[in-house]
């Protein structure tokens, strides 16, 4: 494996990590995320690259680190959440969670942005496209504009970071009772051996692994149900992707367990599934939000809703990112442990 000249931190310099990615996906690299201490965060920048949530953002190649394949190859950008001096990019693993998650937000965010720049990226090149300088010079000319490229970034990143901590600061606020309300819920459960059984979809699954790691860490028994690929395929393929969870909630849960959903939307009707069991079953629900709340703000099943109100993806998730600290930091102080 070959050593880059010197590992860009993301969080510090996001304009040179864009750039630097950018050209490596314009020569058909793949993008290769470790984070060993908490990989939640890398099955999280995975599925951003290749499934955006954004409107006609492109797919992009990216895997989570897995050492019996990825050191076979050089051709790859490493990504590290966490110290190695010889990954090309790297985001500092003691950071927390939410300016984690910022950070590779932000690196998708202005990739998407050189992408536009073809010129400058090469990503024509790596295509095998031909250039559009002779029907549009003035177009060719700005891709090799790398100075006002760099402006363009410069700015939308400091846009981006100060809307980030506007959102996040807001939802704490608004929801300062109701993640009270929620933590004590959750320890007064587990003191009486209750569960936590977590789930989500896409990046929200990474949101349900992440409330099982923060959980474990303080003595509180929590499972994700979105972890385990066999039993989703399997009941996908078979009863419909809207009974992945619910179905997994009779096999494993007892009356006084908690569920917790986390959802950008609030709308996914395996969710909504999920808490119609809930409320059937004694399970204690406890829903985490965007736009508003979506369908959990009228649900039965939802006895506890922490709401982000923002209709922004990425901003949503940060927020989130945030009410999930506060809300486990609160929990171990009620003292949430079996």
């Amino acid at each position: 494996m070959r050593a880059p000249a010197a590992s860009i931190d993301c969080t510090e310099a996001p304009v040179d990590a864009a750039l630097m990615l950018a050209r490596r996906f314009g020569r058909a690299e793949r993008l290769v995320v470790d984070a060993p201490a908490c990989l939640d965060h890398a099955h999280h920048v995975a599925v951003e690259f290749v499934h955006p949530v954004v409107a006609g953002a492109r797919p992009l190649p990216a895997v989570v680190a897995d050492r019996s394949w990825h050191d076979a190859s050089s051709a790859d950008c490493r990504l590290v959440i966490g110290d190695d001096p010889t990954a090309d990019l790297t985001i500092a693993g003691t950071l927390d969670d939410a300016a984690i998650m910022q950070s590779y937000h932000l690196l998708w965010e202005l990739v998407q942005i050189c992408l536009e720049h073809p010129g400058l990226v090469g990503v024509e090149a790596a295509a095998g496209g031909d250039s559009t300088g002779f029907l549009y010079p003035f177009l060719d000319a700005a891709e090799f504009d790398e100075d006002a490229l760099r402006r363009s970034l410069v700015s939308s990143a400091a846009e981006k970071r100060a809307e980030s901590g506007s959102v996040a600061a807001d939802a704490l606020q608004r929801n300062r009772h109701e993640i009270e309300a929620a933590a004590a819920s959750i320890a007064n459960a587990a003191r009486q051996g209750g569960r936590v059984f977590t789930i989500g979809n896409g990046g929200s699954s990474t949101d349900a692994a992440r409330l099982v790691r923060l959980l474990r860490a303080i003595g509180v028994e929590a499972w994700s149900l979105a972890a385990d690929y066999a039993v989703l395929s399997a009941l996908a393929n078979d009863l419909g992707a809207e009974h992945v969870f619910a179905r997994q909630l009779g096999a494993f849960t007892r009356p006084g367990d908690v569920l917790i959903a986390c959802s950008t939307s609030g709308a996914s009707p395996n969710l909504l599934r999920a808490f119609e069991y809930a409320d059937t079953h004694a399970l204690i629900g406890v829903g985490i939000a965007g736009y508003g709340g979506g369908g959990f703000a009228h649900q039965d099943g939802v006895d506890h809703r922490l709401v982000v109100e923002s209709s922004s993806v990425h901003r949503i998730q940060e927020a989130q990112a945030a009410i999930i600290t506060s809300l486990c930091e609160r929990v171990e102080r009620f003292g949430g442990s079996s």
